[in-house]
């Protein structure tokens, strides 16, 4: 956890010092040399280094403006300069992009990476890094970075596990078999040639190496991939494992896996339709995808491979044809490792995502080279409830979000880990829905995230935000600065939360608080071409969008900037070049714009809300028994006011546009008491809050007529019944002056009062597999009530599993040893289902009396009891025993008890 926590201090120290300063000081060259700030935090990332390689990160000074680049000093010797990258597939794609004339206007950034090669095995090396400015003058040294290179790991190469690379045959057993004999610190090797896999599973601190020429390739096969898989602990949207797979469902209990080499690996999703007409070497694969964003489920049939074949299984297991398609399993699923490290592999074709790593810390992800166009929901990289991620050099032409960070849905989702402390410079994206994203699943909160010094070129957003109401959490603590974009075909920046997936099969309880953005800023960043708007705020009546700051950002060739519910945020230095009408500002309040930024009257008017004299007030005549003529004095604007609400009892109940100070207020009870006040707007959204009031109470006699309410049979109904909530809807009521609220029960126990416009209501909280009685009850203006007589029942879902088993404190095996067994017998776990068997381990080796391969998601167990006799053994030798507890959904425990003995002699 120690490299999530450094992660975390250097992304407060950026959020703290991110504003630069570019002021030009008098001082004489030969002092210049002193003001070049030494780089920070210089690291070697999770797992980046082996036998012969050490690849170190730095962060640039607090003030970086005037660095160029960074000389490297191993040793004390000068080494290299980060410009000097001959391991980062994005470095040529970068190099291109600015040798393009076009281009001589972006924002320039700098690499600040370095991978020293040719090293020795087993040695201590000593790194320090100096920043140079655009004059060649050094910094003074970074702080020392001492690293000790690996052994030299024991190989073994599948092929003599009987795999065989002929493109055909199914190795998947080999592989496996090669995986389950590798040693502590050892790699399993993929020789070159192409090899053809079902599902395999890979385990604690080992590498597996995809040599050059070598391609590690899923097979069609639908079979050979396990089924069971799920987003979340707490998902239903169960899918199949993926190609490669890491899986624990005790967090951290496996650590240190390594997947690397200059190989590929090919998931086989869809088929090939094309490659692109300026990168010949990028493929294009068929999208099954229509206008509407919706999958046909005929053409998945028609252009998938793996994809289509899971998809036909999943179909065989009785689903319906929109159920199936997200069950297609994806390339590569981490889950719960600690230290995790991809380099230097080609990724291309998956069924469905390409790199998934849920709830794993410490996380590197340098110079891999995507290449999933168009495949339908092709993300690069996805990072969900975990600490600590690194991701550089990478180069994504991918066929979804380059760079998507999530946190779960819903009301359970919003209980988990945050996805935090996040670092992703010096990569090349190209296509992409976004290429940095974070949702659309934003439950837990996504935050503390640091992009920087990255290309984006191409993609359909650069910086892509999006979530929905119940969905809930958000995303905070965002820096994305020093990055060029160009040719972005959709939004530069976009922030919203009204995002819908119409694959989307899974169901959760609704979140209390709906999704939102906040504290977000975007700085030093030019954007050349957008196909919509420039920027883009899309939040609702009831979560603005706040916080989010743009400074130093030039916009060219592109579309006005739409912000509809943003709230308390900045604009300082930003720039429209060909711009005719920068600013659609509609709903917001609180925003600013500086001089330096390009301003028309949307942008002056937002600036300042309208105000109140001193002596302002409200008056009240021709008072009735439903209706009140209400005055007041005007309001006044930096440009005008647009209109007035007015409010009874903190409810809006009438609008007046334009200039008028009077109206008459109707839909009032007669002797009711009612405090009326008046608030100016204008027309970018900014509204007051301190407006006039008066007191009235309407005359005549207060009614005790009841509420009508229907009795239809559905008049009050269970629209949707989940594990732990439902959703109630009802039929509205009516009555002779207005309905007030309703007030909504669960087995006589109010859980909600609710507005009268409302007619359902999400409950959450029930436990599940329980029966309930709802019931609901509409209030009037004058406090009448009348219950509806339609006062539906329904039971909860079953819960689903919730995870693997769990072990007592100071659980322990106890042995029976002779000279050739040990008969060993254990407490019993206990599962939220059922435990349904053990696995014994005899020195790190599974014991399986069926002969069948076990892994971290099948059934397969050893003994189905808690005692076991291991035979054969020989005399007074040592042995190691572990226990693992499992359930029915193949959910094991990565812990457990474990004893060592000797047999007798």
């Amino acid at each position: 956890m120690k490299k999530a926590k450094y992660i975390s201090l250097m992304l407060a120290v950026v959020f703290t010092f991110s504003a630069v300063c570019s002021i030009a000081l008098p001082i004489e060259k030969a002092f210049a040399a002193a003001i070049v700030q030494a780089p920070q935090n210089v690291q070697v990332p999770a797992l980046a280094y082996d036998e012969n390689s050490i690849t170190l990160v730095w962060e640039k000074p607090a003030v970086y403006d005037n660095v160029v680049n960074y000389n490297i000093y191993m040793d004390g010797k000068l080494v290299g300069t980060a410009y000097d990258n001959k391991t980062s597939p994005a470095k040529p794609y970068m190099d291109k992009f600015y040798a393009d004339s076009s281009n001589q206007d972006a924002q320039k950034i700098t690499m600040h990476n370095y991978t020293a090669k040719d090293l020795k095995p087993n040695t201590t090396y000593r790194f320090t890094v100096r920043a140079i400015d655009k004059d060649g003058n050094e910094s003074p040294p970074s702080k020392v970075v001492t690293q000790v290179t690996t052994e030299v790991p024991k190989a073994f190469n599948i092929v003599d596990y009987g795999a065989v690379g002929d493109s055909t045959t199914s190795n998947t057993k080999a592989i496996q078999a090669a995986i389950d004999a590798c040693t502590t610190g050892g790699k399993v090797v993929v020789p070159p040639g192409v090899f053809k896999t079902g599902a395999i599973w890979l385990k604690s601190n080992m590498t597996l190496e995809i040599s050059k020429d070598a391609t590690l390739l899923a097979t069609e096969n639908a079979d050979e991939y396990v089924y069971g898989n799920l987003p979340y602990i707490y998902s239903t949207d169960t899918r199949f494992y993926s190609l490669i797979n890491a899986h624990t469902f005790d967090f951290g209990s496996m650590s240190n896996i390594r997947i690397v080499g200059e190989g590929t690996i090919d998931g086989n999703g869809w088929k090939q339709i094309g490659v692109d007409k300026d990168e010949p070497s990028l493929p294009i694969y068929a999208s099954p995808l229509n206008a509407a964003g919706q999958s046909d489920l005929k053409e998945v049939l028609n252009i998938g491979i793996t994809a289509k074949t899971t998809v036909e299984r999943a179909v065989g297991m009785g689903m319906t044809m929109k159920a199936v398609y997200p069950r297609r399993p994806s390339l590569v699923n981490f889950r719960g490792v600690n230290n995790v490290y991809f380099s230097g592999i080609t990724v291309i074709n998956p069924a469905n995502h390409t790199l998934m790593n849920a709830n794993c810390n410490n996380v590197t992800i340098n110079g891999v080279i995507f290449k999933t166009y168009d495949c339908n929901n092709g993300d690069g990289i996805e990072f969900s409830h975990g600490s600590g991620l690194i991701v550089f050099n990478n180069f994504f032409d991918t066929g979804d979000d380059g760079m998507n960070f999530a946190a779960g849905q819903g009301a359970v989702g919003n209980k988990e880990q945050p996805t935090q402390n996040a670092w992703i410079f010096n990569n090349y994206f190209r296509h992409g829905h976004g290429a940095i994203v974070t949702g659309s699943h934003t439950a837990a909160w996504i935050q503390n995230i640091l992009a920087e010094d990255n290309i984006m070129n191409g993609v359909d957003v650069g910086l892509r935000c999006k979530t929905n109401g119940p969905t809930g959490g958000g995303a905070r603590n965002i820096v994305f600065r020093d990055n060029a974009l160009k040719n972005i075909q959709l939004q530069g920046f976009i922030f919203t939360s009204a995002y819908s997936d119409p694959n989307a099969v899974m169901e959760f309880e609704p979140a209390v608080e709906p999704g939102r953005f906040k504290d977000i800023k975007v700085q030093n960043c030019t954007v050349d071409g957008t196909g919509k708007a420039s920027i883009e705020v899309a939040g609702n009546a009831n979560g603005y969008h706040e916080n989010i700051n743009f400074e130093n950002v030039r916009f060219l060739h592109v579309k006005s900037a739409l912000l509809d519910y943003m709230k308390n945020s900045s604009f300082k230095n930003v720039v429209f070049d060909n711009t005719e009408e920068p600013w659609k500002i509609t709903n917001s309040t609180g925003l600013s714009f500086d001089k330096k930024t390009t301003q028309n009257s949307a942008s002056v008017d937002a600036e300042s809300a309208p105000v109140w004299p001193a002596a302002s007030s409200m008056t009240a005549g021709e008072i009735g028994e439903t209706s009140v003529v209400v005055s007041w004095s005007g309001a006044i604007d930096n440009v005008a006011v647009a209109k007035y609400n007015i409010l009874a009892n903190d409810i809006v109940v009438a609008t007046v546009v334009g200039s008028e100070v009077s109206e008459k207020v109707t839909g009032f009870a007669p002797g009711e008491t009612y405090k009326l006040k008046v608030e100016a707007i204008d027309a970018t959204g900014n509204v007051t809050t301190t407006g006039p009031s008066v007191i009235v109470t309407t005359m005549g006699i207060k009614s005790t007529e009841p509420p009508i309410v229907s009795t239809d049979s559905d008049s009050v109904k269970l629209a949707n019944i989940g594990t732990t909530w439902v959703n109630l809807t009802w039929n509205p009521a009516t009555s002779q002056y207005g309905i007030k609220q309703y007030v909504v029960y669960v087995n006589d126990i109010q859980v909600a009062v609710l507005d009268s416009k409302v007619k359902s209501y999400n409950i959450g909280g029930l436990t599940a597999n329980e029966k309930y009685t709802f019931k609901v009850k509409a209030v009037d203006v004058s406090g009448n009530e009348t219950v509806y007589s339609v006062q539906p029942e329904g039971t909860t879902k079953p819960l689903y599993d919730l995870g693997a088993p769990k072990w007592a404190a100071k659980s322990n095996i106890t042995a029976n040893v002779t000279s050739t067994s040990v008969t060993l017998s254990w407490p019993a776990a206990t599962d939220d289902k059922a435990v349904i068997g053990y696995r014994v381990y005899k020195d790190g080796n599974a014991i399986s009396l069926s002969g069948e391969s076990m892994n971290t998601a099948n059934t397969v167990y050893t003994v189905n009891n808690t005692t076991f006799a291991v035979n054969g053994l020989s005399p007074n030798t040592k042995y190691t025993f572990k226990i693992e507890a499992g359930d029915a959904m193949g959910r094991w425990t990565g812990t457990g008890p474990s004893i060592t003995v000797t047999t007798s002699k």
